[in-house]
């Protein structure tokens, strides 16, 4: 007998499915001009052999250090269930010139991260090793300071306040993201890997809410 989790994730799949609907399939002549960009709410795309419905999306909007005034870089996040496997992962894209996507990979905690001697790093070392511009250790893997900012989150029409410390490894295959939560009087931190994807991998097969 399946476990409660895998009952579950049963059916969430079954129910993602069934709501694909056959007049909302993207035509083959069109899908090759659209892009994750053309995502909304409850699309369906596929991407690495893997078939994904769009949860929700939610975006991050870069503000000034005090959070007071909004400025024009946006990254978008897709919260994706895979069909395949039911797991869920988060694909970000943000426009830039050009088109950049990405897809976390492994959730971390301070647990796993080092600084470049060996020693234990938290929330109150940060601050430095962006201004040195050093580096953070994972599992022997050296992630260099990339950028640091603040942005506002926005969900369901709230918004939530979050530092960003972003770093890579050398060949910038590899991403490291920790996120500083400002919305108690405690930081909570989310800290992340994600790697790049190729856009042009992803197919929408159904573009879903507008």
């Amino acid at each position: 007998m399946l476990d409660a989790a895998t009952q579950k994730s049963f059916r969430e799949r079954f129910h993602a499915i069934r709501s694909l609907d056959r007049g909302d399939l993207v035509p083959d002549q069109e899908a090759s001009r659209l892009s994750v960009r053309d995502a909304g709410p409850g699309a369906f795309f596929t991407c690495l052999d893997r078939t994904w419905w769009v949860r929700e999306i939610n975006s991050y909007q870069e503000t000034s250090d005090d959070f007071n005034t909004l400025e024009d870089y946006e990254i978008h996040e897709l919260t994706c269930l895979c069909l395949e496997t039911g797991e869920t992962v988060y694909f970000e894209w943000e426009y830039d010139d050009a088109l950049e996507v990405s897809m976390t990979r492994e959730r971390l905690s301070f647990r796993n991260l080092t600084d470049e001697a060996g020693e234990s790093i938290d929330g109150d070392d940060l601050d430095q090793i962006a201004g040195d511009g050093d580096c953070v250790v994972v599992n022997d893997q050296t992630f260099w300071y990339e950028d640091d900012w603040a942005a506002v989150f926005n969900r369901g029409g709230k918004q939530e306040k979050v530092y960003m410390y972003e770093f890579e490894n050398e060949a910038g295959s590899l991403f490291l993201t920790i996120e500083e939560w400002q919305g108690s009087s405690r930081e909570e931190y989310r800290i992340y890997t994600s790697v790049p994807v190729n856009p042009d991998s992803i197919t929408l097969i159904s573009k879903g809410a507008r």
